[in-house]
């Protein structure tokens, strides 16, 4: 079964406000862990990757209105490297 490409982007769109929302959550489970001791040193990170998970989701929102599906589906998944790189080089 092949998929359609603007299926493809309508999901990869759906992933990369799934990603940012995720990304910004962070903020409210740190501050439940941590409570006093959060510090702008421990949220930084999360910061910096809620930042990445937006203009990945602007990119791919810019793309599938310029109709290019197949650039809007492969976004997040970039997007989504691209995170696990900050994790893995940040925390």
């Amino acid at each position: 079964m092949r998929i359609d490409s603007r299926v493809a982007a309508k999901i990869g769109v759906t992933l990369q406000f799934a990603a940012l929302i995720q990304c910004l959550a962070e903020y409210f489970r740190l501050k439940c862990v941590l409570g006093p001791a959060r510090t702008l040193a421990r949220v930084e990170p999360f910061i910096l990757g809620g930042i990445v998970a937006a203009v990945g989701a602007f990119v791919a929102v810019l793309f599938y209105f310029s109709e290019r599906y197949w650039l809007t589906a492969g976004t997040p998944a970039i997007t989504v490297v691209t995170l696990l790189i900050l994790r893995f080089a940040l925390l």
